[in-house]
């Protein structure tokens, strides 16, 4: 049936006016809830020190005779809004949309495929920016004893404000910190006070965001602007050159953030299918996760998570493939090379990865767990795997060819890639992309003579490229030239047949060898 246009929000105003009415009602609740419980203690109390103490003792004494519950953890249900006021509040924001009514918030949560506490925690962190009441009541509620004041609400506040029990505390604290869409795209701060946990880290929103929440018009065209600028600055910041590695304070787990697209692979057409494949997968078992129409639907996938094996000789584009994975996803790329890692760290490299539970991780050399020679307990990779797979996460296994996998451990692997070694017209677009834009090239370059190159791989080409270009910097060349190329080739002890070269070149190369 279709809704009243009566219904609909006027303005992003009259939106974020309701949601604040919502969100009065769970902070007075709160308030009210509190003052009673402050009450409580007062009256069990004996002393100063049983007061300073009741956040631990009110959870395990039962102050009206009744069974005791850990308060903390599981805050009362009318913390929460009735289903019914949210589905009107829904039924509002999909009338306004039909009238061509522009609702800023809304909007953000589905372009970022926010969960329900994501949207509200950018609500509560929003609300003192609108009025300064909402910082006073923050203040009242944030347990925490901490000599800064702030107007902010504490990640503590929202937690216990916007979670009904354990299990949806645990998951919306997990996904703030490891892969929140607010977290990647750095719209949200944790702001840590000195010498106190994360759990009294005070949220703030990115300015920018800010502004375009409390907007009189909003646009989508702005929202996707926004985005996009904050994704560069984040790639400015963390990769400067697009493509930098971060170490993480573990031995061998490093992370990378990269601007490699889709169009930056040269991979036949049913492999580059196939890995566009997980990643809508992986991105769709993400949204599930926390859609309420998975209940709806009553459905649940038997795995959440895939294990990929990458097969193929070096530079053959593992590792580029991951990469444009994890930037289609807007993460990063958790990578670790076996072989660089000593057999007594392995177990240690197992846990630094359960620590950091990345969403994509990519494993070199994967042989030496998984092979007849394996680094790691069995028992131990066994449960690895089968945690990967209960995740909305991606773990890719990189091995060359000639590496034997158990048999044991195929059975845990869902789809194995191998990747070939490029073909003639491969090669040809590989050493065309392997020069960047701002370089020079001379008109005597002889590209098909280089594509003919049967053994030549990407990372080969790539390489090859850096070194002409470094021997052209040298001798201050003002272009790349043939000269350049031949050089490159012959330091790795390799040289273009003379049947391969134009007959001008040819003459050349007999004329002076590099």
């Amino acid at each position: 049936m279709p809704t009243d246009s009566a219904d609909r929000f006027t303005d992003n105003w009259a939106y974020l006016k309701a949601e604040l009415q919502w969100l009065d009602r769970v902070l007075m609740l709160a308030i009210a809830r509190q003052k009673k419980e402050t009450k409580e203690v007062d009256r069990v109390a004996q002393s100063k020190a049983d007061r300073a103490t009741s956040h631990w003792w009110k959870g395990v004494v039962s102050l009206e005779g009744n069974a005791a519950y850990d308060e903390y953890r599981q805050p009362s249900q009318s913390a929460v809004p009735k289903l019914s006021q949210q589905q009107q509040l829904e039924q509002r924001i999909r009338a306004s949309r039909q009238q061509g009514v522009v609702l800023a918030l809304p909007e953000l949560s589905d372009r970022l495929q926010l969960t329900p506490f994501e949207k509200n925690l950018v609500l509560m962190s929003l609300a003192p920016e609108l009025n300064r009441r909402y910082a006073k009541l923050y203040r009242f509620l944030r347990t925490e004893e901490t000599a800064v004041k702030t107007d902010l609400p504490s990640l503590d506040l929202v937690l216990r404000l916007l979670c009904r029990n354990e299990g949806e505390w645990r998951s919306a604290r997990n996904r703030l910190m490891a892969d929140s869409p607010l977290s990647r795209y750095q719209l949200l701060q944790l702001l840590p006070t000195p010498e106190e946990t994360l759990l009294n880290s005070s949220l703030k929103l990115e300015e920018t965001l800010l502004n375009y929440l409390v907007s009189e018009q909003p646009t989508l065209e702005a929202l996707e602007e926004l985005l996009n600028q904050q994704h560069i600055s984040v790639l400015t910041k963390v990769c400067p050159s697009h493509s930098e590695q971060k170490y993480l304070g573990q031995k061998y787990l490093e992370q990378t953030v990269t601007a490699v697209g889709w169009d930056d692979l040269i991979l036949p057409t049913s492999l580059l299918t196939t890995l566009k494949y997980l990643t809508q997968r992986l991105r769709v078992t993400q949204r599930l996760q926390d859609d309420a129409q998975v209940e709806m639907w009553n459905f649940q996938p038997q795995s959440m998570g895939t294990v990929a094996l990458l097969t193929g000789a070096a530079g053959t584009g593992r590792t580029i493939a991951a990469q444009a994975i994890a930037c289609a996803l807007q993460m990063p790329l958790f990578q670790t090379d076996l072989a660089q890692v000593p057999p007594e760290d392995h177990p240690q490299l197992l846990q630094d990865i359960a620590a950091q539970n990345p969403t994509v991780l990519l494993i070199d050399n994967a042989h030496l767990w998984l092979g007849r020679s394996g680094k790691l307990d069995s028992a131990a990779l066994h449960q690895f795997l089968t945690h990967r797979h209960h995740q909305p996460t991606l773990t890719l296994l990189s091995v060359s060819p000639s590496r034997i996998i158990l048999a044991d451990w195929r059975s845990q692997i869902d789809y194995t890639l191998p990747f070939p070694l490029p073909t003639e017209s491969d090669r040809l677009q590989l050493w065309k992309r392997a020069f960047p834009s701002q370089v020079p090239i001379a008109t005597d370059i002889n590209w098909q003579a280089l594509a003919k190159q049967p053994s030549f791989t990407g990372g080969k080409i790539g390489a090859i490229a850096q070194d002409a270009i470094l021997y052209a910097a040298a001798i201050e060349a003002p272009e790349i030239s043939m000269e350049h190329l031949r050089y490159a080739l012959a330091q790795r002890g390799l040289v273009l047949k003379p049947q391969e070269l134009k007959p001008q070149e040819r003459s050349r190369s007999s004329d002076s060898a590099p």
